[in-house]
């Protein structure tokens, strides 16, 4: 099977977001291409915090965009993956609120 690269445009939207805690937070969004910029839908966003080792997923909705919300600031490797498509990724993606 012949796999192509998958693009992954990283939107960043940092700020503080007040929460019970009114811990600051961030959220990733962004939408997955392929090389030709078609939007691949059901792509997997896989998002992991480098320090703490916790990860959080996302799947691309019918318009090839995802959102993973009430991130904590640092220094994230992201990985994108979809069937017929080699996995891209991504590291030292930061993330500021």
């Amino acid at each position: 099977m012949h796999k192509h690269a998958l693009a992954l445009c990283l939107f960043i939207f940092c700020g503080a977001i007040a929460v019970l805690a009114q811990t600051p937070t961030a959220t990733l969004s962004g939408m997955v291409k392929d090389a030709r910029g078609a939007l691949i839908q059901g792509a997997r966003v896989t998002l992991t915090n480098v320090a703490q080792g916790t990860v959080r997923e996302s799947s691309t909705n019918s318009d090839g965009s995802y959102w993973i919300p009430d991130l904590l600031p640092g220094t994230y490797r992201a990985d994108v993956s979809s069937n017929g498509f080699a996995t891209a990724q991504y590291s030292n993606v930061i993330l500021e609120a």
